[in-house]
C-alpha cells in the first residue's frame, strides 16, 4: 500500500519524509517496511515483531539517518534510512506503545526496544534508558517488544490524555478568575478611602473601583463564580475504526459501544460539536479534544 499523507503515520513531517523515501528509491535501497526504506536489521528485526503482532503499525517519528553504502558503480554514496520506527495499533494511531531500534558498534548490532511500560533499573528514570531494553540476540529482543509493545488499553490511553483535561479546565477557569481579578485589583489608598465610606454611610459605594465591581458581581458574579472553581465530572472517550469506549474518571467501569445507537445521547451530542473544534480546543460544559480519536467529555 501506498503512503499518502492521509494514511500516513508519523511525527517527522510527511513532506520530509517523502524526500527520504524519493532519494531512496532513486538509490536502489533494498530494505522497506512499506515504504519506509529502513537498516536491514531494523527490517528483520520488524519481520519477526509483525509475525507474533500482525496488526502492528510503523510509524516515522525520527528522523532518517544517512548511511554510506555502495552504488551500481562501486563508488560510495549515502541512503536516508530509518533506524528506529514507532510502534503503534489501528485503533490508536495517535499514540504510541513505543518503539524499536538498532544500534550498531564496533560491528555488532544491538536490537532495542523502547516503552514507557519499561523500568531499566540500571539507570536513573531521569535517563533515556531507564524506558529502555536491548539485546544482541534478535531471539530475546522479540521477547522484549511482544511482552513490552502491546496494544494500548483505555486507561493506558486515558491516562496519557489527563494532562489534557487538566489544562484545557485551567484555561476555561482563567477568562473567569482574570476578569474578576482586574476588577478587584484596587489600589490602597482607594480601599482606606472606601472604608471610611462604609463606616460613615452604611456601606454605599463611593469609588467607581468599588461601583464598578459590585456592577460586575450583581450581572455576572454567579457564573464567574462557578467558572473561577470550575470542576465538571468528566469522561474520557475513545473513538475506534470499529466501536467508540467511554469511562469516567470517578467509574472503575469501562463501557465498550459496537454502534452509535447505544452510546448515551449527551456525549454523541457534545462529541458531534468536538469534532469540528481544533486539537486542544477546550469547550465550556462540552469538552476538551485531544485528538481525531480521543475526547474529554463533560457531563
Amino acid at each position: 500500500m501506498q503512503t499518502t499523507k492521509e494514511n500516513y503515520v508519523g511525527r517527522v513531517s510527511f513532506d520530509r519524509f517523502q524526500n527520504s523515501v524519493e532519494q531512496a528509491r532513486e538509490r536502489n535501497h533494498r530494505y522497506w517496511i512499506v515504504d519506509i526504506p529502513v537498516h536491514e536489521d531494523l527490517f528483520n528485526f520488524y519481520k519477526v515483531l509483525k509475525n507474533k503482532r500482525y496488526n502492528i503499525v510503523p510509524c516515522v517519528d525520527k528522523h532518517s539517518n544517512h548511511i554510506w553504502v555502495k552504488d551500481e558503480n562501486g563508488g560510495d554514496t549515502t541512503v536516508p534510512i530509518y533506524l528506529e520506527l514507532g510502534i503503534t495499533y489501528p485503533d490508536a494511531t495517535d499514540f504510541r506503545s513505543g518503539s524499536i531500534y538498532v544500534e550498531h558498534e564496533n560491528g555488532i548490532t544491538s536490537f532495542c526496544v523502547k516503552s514507557e511500560r519499561i523500568e531499566n533499573e540500571k539507570f536513573n528514570c531521569t535517563n533515556e534508558g531507564y524506558h529502555t531494553r536491548q539485546s544482541k540476540d534478535i531471539t530475546k529482543a522479540l521477547k522484549l517488544a511482544t511482552k513490552f509493545l502491546a496494544p494500548l488499553g483505555h486507561d493506558d490511553i486515558q491516562d496519557i490524555c489527563v494532562p489534557k483535561l487538566h489544562s484545557g479546565i485551567n484555561n476555561l477557569r482563567e477568562p473567569a478568575r482574570d476578569k474578576v481579578y482586574s476588577k478587584m485589583g484596587i489600589d490602597r489608598s482607594v480601599i482606606a478611602q472606601e472604608v471610611a465610606h462604609m463606616i460613615a454611610s452604611g456601606y454605599k459605594p463611593s469609588t467607581q473601583a468599588f461601583a464598578s465591581a459590585m456592577d460586575l458581581w450583581i450581572q455576572e458574579g454567579a457564573e464567574l463564580k462557578r467558572m473561577q472553581d470550575y470542576k465538571p465530572r468528566a469522561c474520557f472517550v475513545w473513538v475506534k475504526p470499529s466501536s467508540l469506549s467511554y469511562k469516567f474518571t470517578d467509574d472503575m467501569q469501562i463501557t465498550e459501544c459496537t454502534r452509535m445507537e447505544d452510546v448515551p445521547e449527551f456525549i454523541r451530542n457534545k462529541l458531534a460539536v468536538l469534532q469540528i473544534a481544533n486539537n486542544g480546543d477546550a469547550i465550556t460544559d462540552v469538552g476538551i479534544r485531544v485528538s481525531d480519536i480521543t475526547y474529554w467529555i463533560f457531563a
